[in-house]
């Protein structure tokens, strides 16, 4: 089978003993030779019982097998389901068994016996029809004769009694008419039997009885009688197929084998008014129950099948989780097998939608996930389709929400309600596979939190209690807006190659960056050590192309790369290697954006007292590398420095990092010197304030008073502004000034009010 193909798995019986998965042959050749050596005046009634799916058909098939194989008997297989709306099934099934005996080379006993089969089976029909014909017509003639009876003893006088005689003179006409209408057919079939009946002899029912019994006690071999499927039959057919058996078990050399669920015919027998237990007690003589089948071997099947589907999948097999597995299925599933069709519809629809969502160098889900949930599918439906509507609360992910206890009290009663839908055989186990998948309802039923490395690991993995990637299991596909697996895979692929990298994640919409790089955390610890100069040039490569869009919910693409970084260095328990992994890396290849957040946190932690990520001496040579490229860039293109985004926080720098602290301001002084230079610098400086109100959000822009003083001064900013009055400006330039102008504003007010203060 190639990878392309998809085969079903086929839950049909088997039909040789080399299919025996279950080490049942046995059992069925010691039937076989119960049955080929019975040399009796009398007939042999065995039953074969066991619930569904448990594997009564594969046995008798293996049965006939054997009994096939050795010649040991004449094999009758006679259905009643599928005679089941025949006039009689009485003659319907000696019809069968007369055509069985003569099919293949028959000799002259069994052609004489077949004959006589046919004889019986016609003489029964024909009762039963005229029984059945007579049945049908009563109720008109009755019908008929009520009506005239009823018009006779109301009418009066000559005139009203002739009337009378008319009206059942038609009646009998009509009901004459309707009668041949309707018996025709019946009473061609019952002279057509008649006729048959006359050609073979016009012996008595009994006589034929007689002579049916003489033909079978000279067979050398029994006549072995298979009716299988009892159980479907309603109750009335079920006691029919009863009655028939019992009233013919005297017959010689023939053995009858029923199988059926014993408790489904005991049910049917007693709604047709029999005590179902007694009855059959009375007609079996042998019964057999279908062996249990051993947990091991039914588990060893499952799992053969399973690694049958891995085999085929071997993107799912690249992060098959052994442990998670082992007590998913051990505490979970085990339950929900219980017989080999259970394990065939289950193998057979799981190896389809793995085979959706297998992706394409990686899995888009987690497989031992897909197992647990097909599970649910399959034995517990209205679970699995209820567990699509609470994706928030199963996987932690409603932002409102806290670990109270209403949000405790919601959650256990939800839990409650999904156990409650599964059948009742299996709610125990649906409770128990829900809590496994689900470990982020731990803090309702065991007191149990985790930290984001663990949270991280289930992202990677595809847990389905992952907010990111809960939708495709039930969806069975992968959602448009859903990062795939194979593009993460890809990305981690790509970690030492700085170029390739970066095309492939810019290549990605501004507003995909950030989540992409956010699940990118969860793949850092198989990021190479043994390589760092090259992954931290990736990422400062990247840093330097990737977008600045920030969210109310998610840092920028830019943050999350230096956040990534952070988290990637952290591997290394030497701050000394940190920070040499960087400094090499930045000396190779461009990355002032995330340095400059790199040296920026680092402070920050100082300024607390906590420990950075660098040590002392690295920290200082890498902020000297910074300060050089810098400069470097500030003086080989002016222009281009001040258009840059980040201008701002590299003039800051400037001021910050410089021996005098005045570096950035001395720089503008010397380089912002013509009016759209000056605009330039002015519109580098604005921020912006979001503010929220009344469900309206706000975003107003503004450029700190700060700015003023730590560069220019209020002065130079003051002349700048009365100089742009008097020039032609564009409409954004116009946008500028005006902000400039309330800055000067603002600050003039600020020292208004300091003034009056004092």
């Amino acid at each position: 089978m190639t990878n392309d193909d998809l085969q079903f798995t086929d839950d049909r019986p088997i039909t040789t003993q080399a299919q025996d998965l279950l080490d049942r042959a046995g059992f069925a050749q010691r039937l076989a030779l119960a049955v080929s050596s019975w040399k009796n005046q009398e007939s042999l009634v065995i039953s074969l019982t066991g619930g569904w799916g448990s594997g009564k058909t594969s046995i008798k098939n293996m049965t006939l097998d054997h009994l096939a194989a050795v010649q040991g008997c004449q094999v009758i297989e006679f259905n009643p389901w599928q005679w089941a709306g025949q006039d009689s099934l009485s003659s319907a099934f000696f019809a069968e068994i007369s055509r069985v005996i003569q099919r293949e080379d028959p000799s002259d006993d069994d052609r004489k016996l077949a004959k006589l089969l046919r004889s019986y089976s016609r003489r029964l029909n024909t009762g039963a029809s005229l029984a059945d014909g007579t049945a049908k017509l009563l109720p008109i003639l009755l019908a008929s004769t009520l009506a005239t009876s009823l018009l006779g003893t109301l009418a009066q006088g000559a005139v009203a009694q002739i009337t009378w005689l008319g009206v059942a003179g038609a009646s009998a006409l009509g009901s004459l008419s309707l009668i041949l209408q309707r018996s025709g057919a019946w009473l061609g079939r019952w002279a057509g039997n008649l006729d048959e009946d006359a050609k073979d002899s016009a012996l008595t029912l009994s006589q034929l009885r007689e002579k049916l019994q003489k033909l079978l006690s000279t067979r050398d071999k029994p006549l072995l009688v298979v009716l299988d499927d009892l159980d479907r039959l309603s109750a009335e057919q079920m006691k029919g197929i009863f009655q028939l058996v019992k009233a013919h078990m005297d017959f010689a050399n023939v053995v009858f084998l029923l199988l059926f669920q014993r408790e489904t015919v005991e049910q049917g027998l007693w709604k047709a008014g029999f005590d179902g237990a007694d009855y059959l007690e009375k007609i079996i003589q042998v019964p057999f129950s279908v062996p249990a089948i051993a947990s091991s071997q039914l588990e060893n099947l499952l799992f053969k099948r399973l690694d049958e589907i891995l085999a085929q999948e071997p993107q799912l097999q690249q992060r098959f989780e052994q442990d998670y597995w082992s007590r998913v299925f051990q505490r979970g599933m085990r339950p929900f097998f219980s017989n080999l069709r259970h394990v065939y519809r289950y193998s057979s629809t799981l190896a389809f939608h793995c085979r959706l969502l297998r992706g394409t160098e990686v899995a888009e889900v987690n497989a031992v996930d897909l197992f647990a949930l097909e599970c649910l599918r399959i034995f517990a439906p209205e679970t699995y389709t209820e567990l699509s509507k609470h994706k928030a609360l199963l996987t932690g992910s409603d932002p409102y929400s806290r670990q109270d206890e209403p949000q405790r009290v919601r959650t256990t009663q939800l839990m409650d309600q999904l156990v409650s839908l599964a059948p009742v055989p299996h709610q125990a186990a649906t409770r128990q596979l829900l809590q496994e998948m689900f470990p982020t309802l731990d803090w309702v039923f065991n007191n149990t939190n985790y930290d984001q490395g663990i949270q991280l690991r289930w992202l990677v993995n595809s847990r389905v209690c992952c907010d990111e990637v809960f939708d495709r299991y039930f969806e069975m596909s992968i959602p448009e807006q859903d990062v795939p697996n194979s593009l993460l895979h890809e990305l981690g692929r790509r970690i030492t190659e700085p170029e390739p990298f970066t095309i492939l994640l810019t290549s990605q919409a501004e507003d995909r960056q950030a989540e992409i790089l956010q699940r990118l955390i969860g793949l850092v610890e198989e990021f190479p050590l043994d390589q760092s100069v090259e992954v931290v040039r990736t990422l400062l490569h990247a840093g330097e192309r990737v977008g600045r869009k920030i969210s109310f919910t998610n840092w920028s693409p830019r943050q999350q790369v230096t956040r990534l970084l952070r988290i990637y260095l952290q591997r290394f328990e030497q701050e000394a290697d940190r920070s040499q992994s960087v400094i090499n890396a930045f000396a190779l290849t461009p990355g002032l954006v995330v340095v400059e957040q790199l040296l920026g946190a680092d402070h920050a932690l100082r300024r607390k007292g906590d420990v950075g990520y660098f040590d002392d001496s690295g920290l200082e040579q890498l902020k000297s590398v910074y300060m050089r490229k810098l400069r470097e860039k500030a003086d080989s293109d002016p222009d281009a420095f001040l258009a840059d985004g980040d201008q701002a926080s590299y003039l800051y720098d400037l001021n910050s990092y410089s021996e005098g602290g005045d570096e950035g301001r001395r720089w503008v002084e010397a380089n912002v010197t013509s009016p759209d230079r000056f605009l330039q610098f002015a519109q580098g400086q604005v921020s912006v304030r979001t503010t929220h109100c009344g469900g309206t959000t706000t975003r107003t822009s503004y450029i700190p008073v700060s700015s003023l003083e730590s560069f220019l001064g209020l002065e130079r900013w003051t002349q700048w502004a009365a100089r742009l009055d008097s020039l032609e400006l564009a409409e954004d330039q116009c946008r500028t000034l005006a902000l400039v102008k309330e800055a000067l504003a603002q600050s003039e007010q600020s020292v208004t009010a300091e003034e009056s203060n004092r």
